[in-house]
């Protein structure tokens, strides 16, 4: 760097940004095409999955979403969980804890302990997978609404959205969940990610309103 450089706070700012902008071309151009554009075609699509086990697993999650819906969340561990699993494992976002077992498991799902006022649950985009016989894994999207019986902020609803894999066990009266891991972004994906999900369903077409125009800015044209 000359001194010139060295000493003028202003050009060593532009350069930096410069560099940077070049950095980032080059990351980009260095990926295949698919990796650059997957976000304007929209999510990756999972592969074919069992249709029938697909639909039996869906059965449970819809209920799952009903009881929540309903706030009537003492029903979870009885009529959703496998109470026949000795060691049932919840990973929640939130908590630096794997929960194990029924005894911390029961304890955790009493929302009223919690202060909870009001609480929305729902997925999409399910995928399933056998593990074993009568064992399966399933991957979906969830999201949720919640709000905490509390004055001034932490009081006010909050939305959040994570991707989930659960295991069921079938027993004799269906499919029972045995694990049920939530697998949060991180955070700077996620950031994105929120910023993303807030854009007006209507932007598609604004944007190609926008680029059928011939937007000519008069102060760039040559005198």
């Amino acid at each position: 760097m000359t001194e010139e450089h060295a000493e003028n706070p202003g050009r060593r700012e532009l350069l930096a940004k410069l560099a940077f902008a070049s950095l980032l071309g080059a990351t980009t151009a260095g990926k295949p095409a698919e990796a650059g554009n997957h976000l304007a075609r929209g999510p990756i699509e999972y592969p074919p999955c069992d249709e029938t086990l697909k639909a039996e697993i869906n059965a449970v999650l819809a209920r799952t979403e009903a009881i929540w819906n309903a706030q009537e969340w003492w029903r979870l561990p009885t009529e959703i969980w496998d109470r026949e699993d000795p060691s049932p494992m919840y990973v929640a976002e939130e908590l630096y804890d794997v929960m194990i077992g029924w005894d911390i498991l029961d304890r955790y799902i009493f929302p009223p302990k919690k202060g909870l006022d009001a609480f929305r649950w729902g997925y999409s985009k399910l995928w399933v997978k056998e593990l074993a016989p009568n064992v399966a894994l399933a991957l979906y999207d969830h999201w949720f609404e919640i709000k905490i019986r509390a004055p001034g902020p932490i009081g006010v609803p909050r939305h959040g959205f994570d991707r989930v894999l659960s295991i069921y066990n079938k027993r004799a009266d269906g499919w029972r969940q045995s694990l049920y891991a939530q697998c949060p972004l991180g955070p700077d994906t996620y950031t994105r990610r929120m910023a993303e999900k807030l854009v007006g369903s209507d932007w598609e077409e604004f944007y190609q309103d926008v680029k059928s125009r011939d937007i000519q800015d008069p102060r760039l044209k040559k005198k």
